[in-house]
């Protein structure tokens, strides 16, 4: 039987076993291969990362595990699912009902959507407990599990719903669920994918320590190389239904083996990538509805020859590791087909430096903004308090540079994208657009200026009007604004403008949920500059998107900044993406600016104990043992 890694810990520790897995789904197009030979196996208290980008089958897989594959499209034609010594697959929906949430149980990417809006979070856990005859009892368990996963006035918020939880508490609730029954087994997909980095690094954190506690086994479906990093013990790399790479976390991170995994890590943004392009990974997943005579990541290999194009690549073993690649395979060929050395591939892309331009006047001034909502109660609604969500923050932003506003969820950092771009109006202070003055102009004088300050929203599937097409999105703005004089000219212009973005001009009669999440944003980076603006309003446009579908972005932003002078207020708190693209930092905190600054000095010699915590929340792509910064505990425990 052929395995997509080994099955390591085959013995009495062993949670979970897979050997052979193959999950089929039946479209008009013909049989989709998403899951295709997958193997793997996990032990008690151990992690392991199922990594690898959007479509390459990790999130089917858990499902096959929990057998939730959508029917009757979806089926799982082969292969064993061994939890303990029980086989999951032989089991009855009726008999599946007392495994999924007791013994096997699952953290979603997405707690809003995954949480009832219409049941107080108490009551959903509840509902999560095994049998509990007496309702106090169950009450006080929800209660000590809410509190065991950190959040604050716990029975209080066991009546709370869950609209009036931060996504952080909503995260924490659903681990607390998970939890209820004590599961044998974790399955955490994407579990920290939209949060900000402060609290991504509690829940991660939070996740460890309930481990080290109950001994579960944890599978950790991401595709975010720093989370890897801090919480795996195992990691395998799936691409196109199947695992390509297979090793501890240290062997891993030490030398990534297949062309595939290499580039994962060459496509990461920092500091030393600055001013040259991100190593993208051209192409797309191969569609899984065919027969494969070859390696599967052929079109986007930068080593495939003759070999990978007529055979199948075999799994290959090594002591801590496993790939499935020719390169590492006997024939002679091999020695003329070496994988080149990631760290000289990264050393090289970072000689290049971006040359900093002249500072001219702020484009975008902002002085002493804030952005108050009232507080209001009684029968009469009246005013009791204010909110301030943005107060009395000034910055500027020179023509075709960047400026990026980072900090955690609730710093007031959209609020401020909002106020700049009128779209709420400030409760005090200016905001001056090449000199003139927005804060006080009336919407109609508003609407002809609109056009010069765009923005792109972080979520291009519900920013892009799902009835509309793609050509028909882009000409909007122009219609609007009354560019172009007829539809023939704002047609042309559409074709050009998917051209910059690098989509094909055929697009403009497909729908956006016809497109991949990349491929939605680009749609978005295409309509704001449709009117051909000068300042971009970037409001966290790459925080969930893949490593590989991120690079792309990030390399098309900076390429129109550089070809049309753009200048950009980037919101986001991924602090690779600030090191990369941003001239300027200005980090906010509780509705204020803490700390102001060039990227470099920001980032390296942080002044503010929040940016301190900022910088220090973020996870590290590193081995432990270079970790040398960190005190290192002894065998009493003492540091």
């Amino acid at each position: 039987m052929e395995r997509g890694t080994r099955s390591r810990g085959a013995g009495n520790d062993t949670v979970l076993r897979v050997e052979n897995l193959k999950t089929y789904f039946d479209t008009p197009e013909g049989t989709v291969r998403a899951v295709d030979g997958v193997s793997f196996a996990i032990r008690r208290g151990e992690t392991l990362a199922l990594l690898g980008e959007s479509g390459c089958g990790k999130s089917i897989t858990a499902l096959s595990l929990l057998q939730l594959v959508p029917e009757p499209a979806g089926r799982i034609v082969a292969g064993e699912v061994w939890l303990g010594d029980q086989d999951v697959l032989a089991l009855s929906e009726r008999d599946m009902r007392r495994v999924r949430g007791r013994r096997m149980a699952t953290i979603f990417q997405e707690p809003q959507t995954s949480l009832n809006p219409v049941l107080t979070v108490g009551l959903q856990i509840r509902e999560a407990l095994p049998d509990v005859a007496d309702e106090r009892a169950a009450r006080r368990r929800v209660i000590e599990l809410l509190e065991s996963v950190g959040i604050p006035q716990a029975p209080e918020r066991y009546d709370a719903y869950p609209h009036q939880l931060s996504g952080g508490m909503k995260q924490r609730v659903m681990i607390a669920m998970a939890l209820a029954a004590e599961p044998e087994l974790l399955i955490a997909d994407e579990p920290t994918t939209a949060l900000d980095v402060t609290t991504q690094a509690q829940i991660l954190k939070l996740l460890k320590e309930l481990q080290r506690q109950t001994g579960t086994a944890v599978l950790l479906i991401t595709h975010d190389l720093g989370v890897v990093a801090e919480m795996a013990d195992q990691v395998a790399v799936m691409y196109a239904g199947q695992i390509v790479e297979f090793a501890s976390r240290a062997a891993f991170f030490r030398e990534p083996r297949h062309p595939y995994s290499q580039k994962l890590f060459r496509s990461l943004p920092n500091r030393l990538k600055r001013g040259v392009s991100l190593d993208v990974i051209a192409g797309a997943v191969p569609r899984l509805d065919q027969e494969f005579r070859g390696c599967r990541f052929l079109e986007r290999c930068d080593f495939a020859w003759d070999r990978c194009r007529a055979e199948v690549p075999r799994w290959l073993e090594g002591a801590d590791k496993g790939v499935r690649c020719h390169l590492y395979d006997p024939p002679a060929d091999r020695a003329a087909r070496e994988p080149g050395s990631l760290a000289n591939a990264v050393a090289s892309e970072g000689t290049a430096r971006r040359a900093t331009p002249e500072r001219s006047r702020g484009l975008l001034e902002v002085k002493n903004l804030k952005v108050y909502f009232p507080v209001q109660r009684g029968l009469l609604q009246r005013v009791v308090d204010y909110v301030r969500a943005v107060d009395e923050v000034s910055f500027s932003v020179p023509a075709g540079r960047t400026l990026a506003l980072v900090g955690e969820s609730g710093s007031g950092k959209t609020t401020v994208g909002k106020g700049i771009l009128q779209l709420i109006r400030p409760t005090a202070g200016e905001v001056l657009f090449d000199g003139q003055a927005l804060t006080r102009l009336s919407e109609r004088e508003l609407r002809p200026l609109r056009r010069q300050f765009q923005v792109i929203f972080q979520d291009p599937y519900s920013s892009l009007d799902p009835r509309m097409q793609v050509g028909e999105i882009l000409e909007e703005g122009m219609r609007a604004q009354r560019l172009l004089g007829d539809a023939r000219a704002r047609s042309k212009r559409a074709a050009e403008l998917l051209a910059q973005v690098g989509l094909p001009a055929s697009a403009r009669h497909r729908y956006p949920h016809e497109f991949s999440g990349g491929q939605r944003q680009r749609i978005s980076i295409a309509r704001a500059l449709a009117v051909e603006p000068r300042l971009i309003v970037c409001d966290e446009p790459t925080s969930a998107l893949d490593v590989s579908v991120q690079a792309q972005v990030l390399n098309l932003l900076r390429r129109l900044q550089e070809e049309l002078g753009l200048t950009y207020l980037f919101i986001t708190h991924n602090l690779g993406v600030v090191e990369y693209l941003a001239d300027e930092v200005a980090v906010m905190y509780r509705g204020r600016i803490v700390e102001q600054g060039g990227a470099e000095e920001v980032l390296t010699r942080p002044q503010h104990s929040y940016t301190q915590a900022l910088l220090a929340a973020v996870p590290k792509i590193e081995l432990p043992a270079e970790r040398t910064a960190l005190p290192v505990s002894g065998r009493d425990g003492r540091a």
